[in-house]
């Protein structure tokens, strides 16, 4: 269901982290640079959503949805990240 989504890409956990792809579609959606998002942190703890979805087992997916600086957010551990207004 990708479709749904203003923002969605596919990742691989191995070569980026699930807290760089939630940035990167984050600074998609809001037509900005990476940097200018402001950190997960202040929504979300980093090192428990790369933990979760990086190391989720692949029979049993895990997802974390937040809300970010006005857009909700959905990082999946099969590596989809999406993204909408909220």
């Amino acid at each position: 269901m990708t479709d749904d989504y203003l923002i969605s890409r596919r990742y691989d956990w191995n070569d980026v982290s699930p807290v760089v792809g939630a940035i990167e579609a984050l600074s998609d959606a809001d037509d900005t640079d990476p940097d200018a998002v402001p950190p997960l942190v202040e929504t979300v703890d980093p090192e428990s959503l790369n933990d979760l979805c990086a190391s989720a087992s692949t029979g049993r997916p895990v997802t974390v949805s937040f809300v970010h600086e006005g857009y909700d957010v959905i990082v999946r551990s099969d590596g989809f990240v999406g993204v909408n207004p909220a």
